[in-house]
């Protein structure tokens, strides 16, 4: 009890040079939390506007990519029945009419058969359209020196949401000289 009975006046003079310096900083600080706090709760406040902005963006972004894959598959179909008609012409001139196997069998290549060849090639059916094959020798026979064209049509539906059921009718056609 001496002790502080012995310094009342040095005790209450160092605190009052820390309440001086203390005081004004938890002013200003007190009036930065009631402005927040006072932005918080007025009506005109943004809380939601990224929400419905990041619903707009996402839709139209998804909607970019989905539109984007449809028509990376449409190009991917295509060159899968070009390479079939390719594949179709390169057998038609390897078994024309005077194809022989080793043991002098025939193997020479009908219209029906070539159709039935490019058909079973192995095509995927990505798009679950459907495949036409089309095999005509413009010269008018199969003999070696004349010519095959093999003619696919692929009818590819298109498939994206919020858009009519259409479909993009693909054409690929091969023509090469028969061997033999």
């Amino acid at each position: 009890m001496a002790f502080l009975y012995a310094f009342p006046r040095d005790a209450s003079a160092a605190m009052g040079r820390a309440a001086r310096i203390v005081r004004p900083l938890f002013r200003q600080m007190s009036r930065v939390f009631a402005r927040r706090d006072a932005n918080r709760n007025t009506p005109h406040s943004e809380c939601g506007s990224s929400l419905v902005e990041f619903a707009l963006t996402i839709s139209v972004l998804m909607a970019f990519v989905f539109t984007l894959m449809e028509a990376c598959m449409a190009l991917y179909t295509y060159s899968m029945i070009s390479e079939s008609a390719r594949e179709a012409t390169r057998y038609a001139i390897v078994h024309g009419s005077t194809c022989l196997t080793s043991s002098s069998a025939s193997c020479t290549a009908s219209a029906a058969n070539i159709n039935s060849y490019a058909k079973a090639r192995g095509l995927p059916n990505v798009g679950s359209g459907t495949l036409n094959v089309n095999t005509t020798f413009p010269d008018g026979n199969a003999a070696p020196g004349s010519h095959v064209k093999v003619d696919i049509t692929y009818v590819f539906p298109i498939k994206l949401p919020f858009v009519p059921k259409t479909s993009l009718s693909l054409d690929s056609s091969s023509q090469m000289v028969i061997l033999q």
